[in-house]
C-alpha cells in the first residue's frame, strides 16, 4: 500500500516539477537581461510551486479519508490557486492594457475566492462525509464556471493579439488554453490527478520561452522591429511574392542634438521618432530600426492610391522633430534591393530639400 502511495506521489510530481526547475533556470540565467520579463513570471512561478505542495497535501489527506477543517482549507486553496494561475497568464498576456481593464479582470477570481470560502461555514460548496469521499452542493461548480470565464478570457486576448498583428503569441495563447481545458477535461473524465498541474506548468515555461524569443525581434530602445526582424520579413515577403510599400524615414538633425544635449538626449529623440511614425502608419505596417536614427516601414499594397511618405511629412510639420521621407513600391518585377534603394533616394532627396528650405 505504501509503495503504490509513494509511486502515485512521484507520478504526481515528476513532470511538473521538472518543469518548474528548467523555469527557474531561464528566470535566473535572464535576469539580468530581461528584468520586466523575469518579474512578470514569478508570480506565476510561485502560484506553480504553491499549488504543487497543496496537491500532495490534498491528496495525502484524500488517501487518508480525512474529513478535517484543515483538509477543507488545502481543497479550497487548490481551487483558488489554479484559477489565480490563469489570472497571472491573463495579467501577462494584457500587459499593454490600460489599469482599469487589468483591474477589472480581478473580479471573477476575488468572487469564486468568496464563494469557495463558504465550505468552512456551510454545505452549499462541498464537504467531506465519514468516510472522506468530498460530496458537492449547490455552488460546487463555481470554480469550473470561473475556470471557463477566464478560458474564454484568454481566447480574447489570443483574438485581440492576432488583430493586433502579433500572430504568433495569439497562437501561443490559444493552445495554452485548449490544454488547459484537455487537462481539466481529463482529470474530470477519467479521474486523474497531477495532469493539469504539469499542463499548467509547460504552458507558463512556454509562453515565457516564446515572449523571451520575442525580445530577440525587438529594440531594445524603441520598441520597433529590429534590423534581424527587418532582414527575416524580406525573406517572408518574397517567398510570398507581396506587393510591398517601402518607406525609408530619417530623423533630421540627430547628431546636433547629440552634440548639443549629449546622447540621452538624442535617445530620447529617437524614442519620440519611432512612437511618432507608429502612431502614423496603418495598422498593417510594421515598423523597424536599422540604424542609429534610420527607420524602415514595410506595408503590404491593399489597392489604395495614397502616399503614406506625404502623410508622414504632413503630419510631421507640427511634431517636436522632423523627418526625411522616401517611399517606393517593391513588386515581383523588381528586386528588394533596388526598391529600398529608390526608396533611400528619394529619403536624401527629402532631406536635401528640406535643409534647402530651411
Amino acid at each position: 500500500m505504501y509503495d503504490q502511495f509513494l509511486q502515485n506521489l512521484v507520478q504526481l510530481n515528476f513532470l511538473p516539477i521538472g518543469i518548474i526547475l528548467f523555469l527557474v533556470v531561464f528566470l535566473l540565467f535572464n535576469y539580468a537581461y530581461e528584468q520586466e520579463l523575469t518579474k512578470q513570471f514569478v508570480i506565476p512561478l510561485v502560484l506553480l510551486v504553491c499549488l504543487i505542495i497543496d496537491d500532495n497535501i490534498d491528496y495525502y489527506l484524500l488517501n487518508g479519508s480525512s474529513t478535517s477543517l484543515f483538509h477543507v482549507l488545502t481543497a479550497v486553496l487548490g481551487y483558488n490557486i489554479r484559477i489565480f494561475l490563469m489570472l497571472s497568464l491573463i495579467l501577462i498576456a494584457s500587459r499593454n492594457a490600460s489599469k482599469r481593464e487589468r483591474m477589472l479582470l480581478f473580479i471573477p477570481a476575488i468572487i469564486n475566492l468568496c464563494i469557495t470560502c463558504l465550505a468552512f461555514f456551510t454545505k452549499l460548496v462541498f464537504w467531506y462525509g465519514p468516510d472522506g469521499a468530498a460530496v458537492r452542493g449547490p455552488l460546487s461548480y463555481t470554480p469550473h464556471v470561473t475556470s471557463l470565464v477566464y478560458a474564454l478570457v484568454l481566447f480574447w486576448y489570443a483574438f485581440r493579439s492576432h488583430q493586433q498583428g502579433k500572430i504568433h503569441e495569439g497562437i501561443i495563447i490559444a493552445i495554452a488554453v485548449f490544454l488547459c481545458l484537455a487537462g481539466t477535461f481529463a482529470e474530470t473524465a477519467f479521474a486523474l490527478r497531477g495532469i493539469l498541474i504539469g499542463v499548467i506548468a509547460m504552458d507558463v515555461t512556454f509562453y515565457y520561452l516564446y515572449i523571451h524569443i520575442e525580445y530577440f525581434k525587438v529594440d531594445i530602445l524603441t520598441g520597433t522591429l529590429n534590423r534581424l526582424s527587418f532582414y527575416a520579413d524580406i525573406e517572408m515577403y518574397k517567398q510570398k511574392r507581396t506587393s510591398v510599400y517601402i518607406l525609408s524615414v530619417d530623423l533630421n538633425g540627430l547628431k546636433q542634438i547629440n552634440d548639443t544635449y549629449g546622447h540621452t538626449a538624442g535617445d530620447e529623440a529617437i524614442k519620440y521618432a519611432a512612437s511618432f511614425i507608429r502612431s502614423v502608419i496603418p495598422s498593417n505596417a510594421r515598423l523597424y530600426r536599422i540604424g542609429g536614427d534610420e527607420f524602415v516601414v514595410l506595408y503590404p499594397k491593399d489597392g489604395s492610391a495614397y502616399s503614406l511618405s506625404s502623410e508622414l511629412i504632413e503630419k510631421a510639420r507640427g511634431a517636436k522633430y522632423t523627418f526625411a521621407v522616401g517611399e517606393a513600391l517593391w513588386e515581383t518585377q523588381y528586386t528588394f534591393e533596388k526598391a529600398y534603394s529608390e526608396a533611400d533616394a528619394r529619403m536624401y532627396a527629402c532631406k536635401k530639400k528640406q535643409k534647402g528650405l530651411s
